[in-house]
């Protein structure tokens, strides 16, 4: 399926013309009959046998995607092929079993009782257009609408349906199961997975109590599983963060941890989207291995399109290299994916680097100030607003935030940011130092 995807872009690209019509057949026959790659594994439907997986099976959650009901007799197999794409999608990340709809006449979908989350929707409109309606029940302990959207399509745009239903789709489900699942797993007996999934929220509030208690969380879970590709990865991020914000009493000791641990998650699981994108911020934010970066981050986003969080991610090592446009697409198609997304609120940071390295300093202060007052506790968060208003002379306004700057890390100046901040080039180095200077920053 990845090849038949490969050779569409080619013949697109090259020759502008479609696959012939006996290549999309079996591409439609492998995708009605096949495993789903990539992993993990999508339970077959029909026989309620698990497909093989490569990986030692986790406690993953288990969601079922019903079969979608067509409103007119016109969207029957749009609705099929509509329901198998999105679980398709949605099997690309590690923390689902997927189950998807069995195809005509081979039986229906797991019970309801097997079931974490159920993923429904109905297709109506007309000859023009497509309305799909989209419901995420949570199961578990009661029946529980925790999501609803729906989508229009033309008739004449169907082609753009995985960019402008599927792609949408599965990527706001996945924050809010992870929302969900991270603010009620509570107990003596929580897996690794379990531990990680509550430990990220706590890391994203950006307090020290909190994200010190998701520390916590994630040492058990290494303790636990230590193999374990999700808790690894998100380890990894938790001592880049702990470092970036100053709390860690040994940073070169806990910049190796996490370097150690970025690499272990993608040896124990090499199409980890997710431990991909953090191994890439790691190269960039540490080492100022922008190339290696930049291959990790686009690796990750080709293993899963639908993972807004590495598009948002990847938004800063575009600004380190000198492409604030770059930043700025990757942040909108993080925003298109998921407009509302409860997990990951600094995008809003990342928008403010961008502005600022675009040198667009109004629109730097305008979002900056905004992450820093969601954020209160982010140091580095104040930076770009700090620069963009030094730019702007208007070091008055800057004062409060560079007072609340060093009090969250005392003893920063100027040049020691110069010194650690990952620019790939120097015009871009004087260009922030020059900015904090002038808003009256410490220079040494």
């Amino acid at each position: 399926m990845r090849e038949y995807e490969r050779c569409r872009d080619a013949v697109r690209s090259a020759l502008d013309v479609e696959p012939s019509s006996e290549t999309y057949a079996l591409y439609q026959a492998l995708r009605t009959f096949s495993p789903v790659k990539p992993r993990p594994a999508i339970t077959g439907a029909a026989s309620g046998e698990p497909r093989q997986a490569a990986h030692p099976a986790f406690s993953r959650l288990r969601v079922v995607v019903r079969p979608f009901r067509s409103l007119a007799a016109d969207f029957e197999t749009l609705a099929v092929l509509l329901s198998q794409d999105i679980a398709a999608g949605l099997a690309r990340f590690r923390w689902f079993e997927v189950t998807a709809p069995a195809p005509s006449g081979e039986g229906s979908s797991a019970p309801q009782s097997q079931a974490d989350y159920v993923v429904e929707a109905s297709l109506s409109g007309n000859a023009q257009r497509v309305q799909v309606s989209v419901r995420l029940t949570d199961v578990r302990e009661q029946f529980q609408l925790v999501w609803s959207d729906r989508f229009g399509i033309g008739a004449a745009e169907l082609d753009e349906l995985n960019e402008r239903v599927v792609g949408p789709v599965v990527a706001r489900i996945e924050p809010v199961i992870l929302f969900i699942e991270g603010q009620r797993r509570n107990g003596q007996q929580l897996d690794a997975d379990s531990m990680v999934l509550k430990a990220i929220p706590l890391m994203y509030s950006m307090e020290r109590d909190k994200y010190e208690t998701a520390g916590t969380l994630l040492a058990e879970a290494l303790k636990a599983d230590d193999s374990n590709g999700n808790v690894l990865a998100w380890a990894a991020y938790w001592h880049v963060w702990y470092v970036g914000q100053g709390w860690a009493h040994d940073p070169a000791q806990a910049l190796i941890t996490a370097q150690d641990h970025a690499v272990r998650a993608i040896r124990a699981d090499p199409e980890n989207a997710e431990a991909l994108g953090i191994y890439g911020h790691i190269c960039a934010f540490l080492d100022k291995d922008f190339e290696a970066a930049t291959h990790y981050f686009d690796r990750a986003l080709q293993l899963n399109p639908y993972l807004a969080f590495i598009w948002a991610l990847s938004a800063p090592t575009c600004c380190y290299i000198g492409e604030p446009d770059l930043a700025l697409q990757r942040l909108d198609r993080y925003r298109e994916l998921t407009p509302s997304d409860p997990l990951f609120p600094l995008s809003e940071y990342f928008y403010a680097i961008a502005h600022f390295f675009k040198r667009d300093y109004e629109r730097a202060v305008i979002v900056g100030r905004r992450a820093a007052k969601a954020n209160p506790d982010f140091v580095n968060g104040y930076k770009p607003v700090i620069a963009a208003l030094g730019h702007l002379g208007r070091p008055d306004e800057a004062a409060p935030y560079i007072a609340k700057l060093l009090l969250l890390e005392p003893g920063f100046t100027v040049a020691s940011f110069g010194n650690v901040y990952p620019f790939r080039r120097a015009i871009d180095r004087d260009h922030y130092m020059q900015g904090m200077l002038l808003a009256g920053v410490p220079g040494s």
